[in-house]
C-alpha cells in the first residue's frame, strides 16, 4: 500500500538529496540541459555507476515527490537556489540546514500530491481494497499535520500512549483509503485516537495479523523520522514491541506540536484535471516549495530548531538567471566547489571531480578529438586524462577545468601518462630514451613527433611543463 504518495523506491532523508545518494548533485549536473528521458536515463546510470540502463525510471518518483525535477519553459533543468545553499552547507559538514529542510518538507507534505498522485484505479488484493480517483476525488489533506494531531490526542489520554505501532499506522492508511480520505482531518483526530485505544484494548487489528507478507512500512517511517518531534526509540514506549513512531518525550512537546500543526495548514492548490506530468505544474510546485522566504517564515513560527531561527534569514540566496550557454560553466564550477574534500570517503566515486571534468570535456557531444593524435573518436573511446598527474595536484588544481584533456584509449592516453611523450611549446616530442619499447610502439610515437597538441594554451602550459619536467 502506498501511504499518501510517499515513494517506495528509497528513503527520504538528507543523505538522499545531499549525501551518499546525492540526488540533488545529479540534478545539478543536468542544469541547463533539455530534458529527454532516454538521455537522462543514460546519464543517470553513469552518474550512479549502475548497470541498470533505466535507473532514472526507477528513482524518478523521489525527484517528483521532492519537487526537484524542475523544467523551465524551454524544457530544460532549472536551478533551485535554496537547495544549492543547503547542499553547500551539507558538504561542509553543516547538516543543520538539511535537517531543518526535511522538518519543513514534512509540514508541506500534502495529498493529493500535484506531481506524484495519479488518477488510476488500484486494487490491493490482500486487503480487498479498491482505491479510485485519488487525484480527482480525494480531499486535500496534510498527513503530517493530522498524524501529529492524533498523537497529541493520544498523549492527552496518556503520555505513554502517544505512539503508533506498525499495525496501527497501517490501519490508519487502510482506513484513509477505504473512506476516500474524507474523515482524515484535524476535526476527527480525537475519534481516530479513541479508535486506536479501542484496537489496543481488543488485541490489535486482526486483518494486519493475517497478511501473508509483512507490510513495507520503511518508506513512510523513513520520511517521518526526519521529524524533530517523533522517535522510534523503543525505550520511550515499552508497552509495545511493534513500535512504528511516537512522540519525543519532552517538557514542552504539546506546545511544539501545536506550533507545527498551526503552521502546516497551507496547501498548494492546483487544477486536478491537469496531468501530473504537466511541466508548468511541476515548475510552479518547485518554486512554491523552495521559496526562500517561505521556509524562513515557517521556521520563525514553529517551536523547533530554536537555536537556528535566523539560519535562512541571514543567508543571501543567489537567484541570478542564466542564459542556456552560461549554464555549462556555471554547473561545472558549482559542482567542483561543492566537493569540499575531493577524496573523502563519504563522497562516492560518482561525485569525484573526474566525472564532472569529463562532462565538461565532452559537453554532451557524441564524439570528440583526441588532444594528442587529433583524431575524432566516440566519447567512450576517450579518457579524461590529467595533464599533470592527479596525485601531484593540489586541491585547487583538482578543481581546475584546465587540468584535463581528452586522450584516446588507442595509445595516446597511456603513452602520455607513462612519459613516452611530452609537450613543449605546444608541440609533441618523443621521450624514448631508457624506455622499454617495441618497434610498433616506437613507430606510433614517432608518427606523433612535432605534431601540435590542441590543448596547449596559456591556461594549461604550466601543467604540461610540470609533466615534461617529471619525465625528461
Amino acid at each position: 500500500m502506498i501511504f499518501f504518495s510517499i515513494p517506495s523506491v528509497g528513503q527520504l532523508k538528507p543523505s538522499t538529496l545531499f549525501g551518499e545518494d546525492d540526488h540533488f548533485g545529479f540534478i545539478q549536473s543536468l542544469y541547463g540541459e533539455e530534458y529527454h528521458r532516454a538521455e537522462v536515463n543514460e546519464k543517470c546510470s553513469v552518474y550512479y555507476d549502475k548497470d541498470n540502463l533505466r535507473y532514472w525510471d526507477s528513482i524518478i518518483t523521489i525527484f517528483n515527490f521532492l519537487g526537484i525535477k524542475k523544467l523551465n519553459s524551454d524544457n530544460s533543468f532549472d536551478r533551485i537556489p535554496l537547495l544549492e545553499y543547503i547542499s553547500d552547507e551539507y558538504d561542509n559538514h553543516n547538516t543543520k540546514p538539511s535537517e531543518i529542510l526535511f522538518d519543513y518538507l514534512l509540514s508541506q507534505w500534502q495529498y493529493p500530491h500535484p506531481i506524484v498522485t495519479h488518477n488510476d484505479q488500484k486494487y490491493i488484493k490482500n486487503l480487498d481494497l479498491i482505491i479510485n480517483n485519488q487525484r480527482l476525488d480525494f480531499p486535500f489533506v496534510k498527513p503530517y499535520q493530522v498524524l501529529l494531531s492524533i498523537l497529541k490526542e493520544l498523549y492527552l489520554i496518556s503520555p505513554d500512549a502517544s505512539y503508533f505501532s506498525n499495525s496501527e499506522f497501517y490501519w490508519i492508511g487502510y482506513q484513509f483509503y477505504k473512506g476516500s480520505g474524507k474523515t482524515f482531518n484535524l476535526d476527527s483526530s480525537k475519534i481516530w485516537a479513541e479508535d486506536i485505544v479501542k484496537l489496543r484494548k481488543n488485541g490489535g487489528w486482526e486483518i494486519y495479523k493475517t497478511l501473508e507478507k509483512g507490510p513495507h512500512l520503511s518508506y513512510p517511517k523513513g520520511f517521518l523520522k526526519n521529524s524533530s518531534v517523533l522517535s522510534d526509540n523503543p525505550l520511550n514506549y515499552v508497552e509495545t514491541n511493534d513500535l512504528f513512531l511516537g512522540l519525543v518525550q519532552s517538557e514542552n512537546i504539546l506546545e511544539t506540536i501545536d506550533s507545527i500543526i498551526e503552521n502546516s495548514n497551507d496547501v498548494f492548490e492546483f487544477d486536478r484535471t491537469v496531468s501530473e506530468r504537466n511541466r508548468e505544474l511541476a515548475f510552479n510546485y518547485s518554486n512554491y516549495l523552495y521559496d526562500h522566504e517561505r521556509i524562513n517564515n515557517w521556521l520563525q513560527k514553529v517551536d523547533i530548531h530554536l537555536d537556528q531561527k535566523d539560519i535562512f534569514k541571514t543567508v543571501h540566496i543567489e537567484t541570478k538567471e542564466f542564459k542556456s550557454e552560461e549554464f555549462e560553466l556555471f554547473k561545472i564550477a558549482n559542482q567542483l566547489k561543492r566537493l569540499a574534500s575531493l577524496d573523502r570517503e563519504t563522497i562516492s566515486r560518482r561525485r569525484t571531480e573526474q566525472y564532472i571534468l569529463r562532462n565538461y570535456l565532452t559537453k554532451s557531444k557524441d564524439s570528440c578529438q583526441c588532444a594528442i593524435c587529433q583524431k575524432d573518436y566516440p566519447i567512450k573511446f576517450l579518457a579524461t586524462a590529467h595533464i599533470k598527474k592527479r596525485k601531484d595536484c593540489s586541491e585547487e588544481e583538482k578543481r581546475d577545468l584546465n587540468i584535463v584533456m581528452p586522450a584516446c584509449h588507442f595509445g595516446c592516453d597511456k603513452i602520455y601518462e607513462e612519459g613516452y611523450i611530452y609537450i613543449k611549446d605546444g608541440y609533441i616530442h618523443s621521450n624514448l630514451e631508457n624506455k622499454n619499447t617495441t618497434e610498433p610502439l616506437t613507430d606510433y610515437i614517432l608518427n606523433l613527433e612535432d605534431k601540435k597538441c590542441n590543448y596547449f594554451k596559456k591556461e594549461t602550459a604550466h601543467y604540461f611543463k610540470y609533466h615534461a619536467k617529471q619525465n625528461i
